[in-house]
């Protein structure tokens, strides 16, 4: 791919030429009719446009939309997407979901009942489905925040003596295709709409999209750092993906991009429990690696994970992806006699078959270890074996 230089104030980017099409959607709800006004929704949409169009992307930013505002502005920009090489679309706002599918929520939405969901708001698969035309696509969805509609609907049923799967914040989904989905937090946990004008989330993308020759899961890396280091850990931004290739918001000049290795990518959520709640988890792991799955607790205590009781599922990226769900057979529920504090979860790649227990019972001490000194990603090595590990903490509280 040709590259060009842009200059942008005092910043030279390397950009692409014409030959690569860019647009982008941008929707910052703010003004919202009955659950009050977000400050910085409508902000973060500005600031997102500002930085997509430093990089080349063609914008179209829209804030504050009802329902129908919102249906046609996705008709509009579907028919953009499919055109184009790169799509990419962002929401700042209300967003919530019901059974475990995720909708955006427009400022006149009323959501008096649950069965008014479906009708009243934008559904992220129908935004997925959008965006999947276009061969490059990418969805920013810091749609987490606090949501009086969920609470609710939620009070309201339970007044009433009924049971609605309804959750503030964002269930998983599967990206489809050369995708990227990125949460600006964990599902269902609630991310902040910050105190400085934009989110947590909105200023940390901005800045680190424009880094130039950083590819975008090591962008969205950055990102995940920042905003935790900002709410203290609060609230940590998840990215799902199914790319194959590599995609630069800023390439370095001359330089083609190379084909994709997807990384393991492992997610334990929420971040903080308390009895009675289950703690879910996600591991995309590369078909090499058989993954040996554990818990650790604050105080050393270890306890294998079985694989069985994970939920397994082919993706198209060429990974498994491992996954325990809220509700599922096998779930991970947070006992009286579980320890309180800083709990871990993880995994390491198992050593090849006929290694030995002895070979994986040091490799597990290692990751232990290395996971006791706060290291969350890396590789161990014991007994002339080098394996790879991750680990994810969450709080009982």
């Amino acid at each position: 791919m040709r590259l060009a230089a842009l200059l942008i104030g005092l910043l030279c980017l390397a950009l692409p030429a014409d030959a690569e099409t860019r647009v982008a959607l941008v929707i910052g709800n703010s003004a919202y009719e009955r659950a009050g006004h977000l400050p910085n929704a409508a902000n973060d949409a500005v600031l997102i446009s500002q930085g997509l169009r430093s990089m080349g992307f063609d914008v179209t930013e829209l804030t504050d939309l009802d329902e129908d505002g919102m249906g046609d502005a996705l008709d509009a920009f579907a028919a953009k997407a499919a055109a184009s090489d790169v799509a990419a679309f962002y929401f700042a706002g209300h967003g919530m979901q019901y059974e475990r599918v995720n909708y955006l929520i427009p400022v006149d939405a009323k959501l008096s009942s649950a069965a008014a969901i479906q009708r009243e708001t934008l559904s992220v698969d129908q935004v997925m489905q959008a965006l999947n035309a276009a061969p490059i696509s990418m969805i920013f969805l810091d749609a987490c925040r606090n949501n009086p509609f969920a609470e609710d609907l939620l009070s309201k049923a339970q007044s009433e003596g009924r049971s609605v799967n309804v959750s503030r914040g964002l269930a998983v989904v599967q990206a489809q295709g050369d995708q990227l989905v990125v949460f600006a937090t964990l599902p269902n946990a609630v991310a902040s709409d910050g105190s400085l004008g934009n989110s947590p989330f909105a200023r940390a993308l901005d800045r680190h999209m424009k880094t130039p020759g950083v590819e975008v899961s090591v962008v969205m890396k950055r990102v995940t750092a920042d905003v935790m280091a900002e709410t203290g850990g609060d609230q940590r931004p998840q990215q799902l993906s199914q790319m194959q290739r590599e995609f630069y918001f800023a390439a370095p000049p001359g330089e083609a991009p190379r084909p994709a290795v997807p990384e393991p990518l492992l997610s334990v959520y929420p971040g903080k429990v308390s009895v009675g709640d289950e703690v879910a988890m996600i591991a995309d792991l590369p078909h090499a690696c058989a993954p040996f799955f554990f818990a650790l607790s604050p105080s050393g205590k270890f306890t294998p994970i079985p694989r069985r009781f994970f939920k397994t599922v082919e993706l198209s990226s060429g990974q498994t992806r491992y996954e325990i769900s809220p509700g599922s057979r096998y779930g991970l529920t947070v006992l009286p006699e579980d320890e309180k504090g800083l709990n871990t979860i993880g995994y390491i790649c198992e050593p090849p078959a006929g290694t030995g227990n002895d070979t994986l019972k040091a490799l597990l001490r290692q990751a232990v270890g290395a996971a006791r000194q706060g290291l969350e990603d890396g590789t161990i090595e014991a007994a002339g074996i080098t394996t790879g590990f991750q680990v994810r903490p969450f709080t009982i509280r």
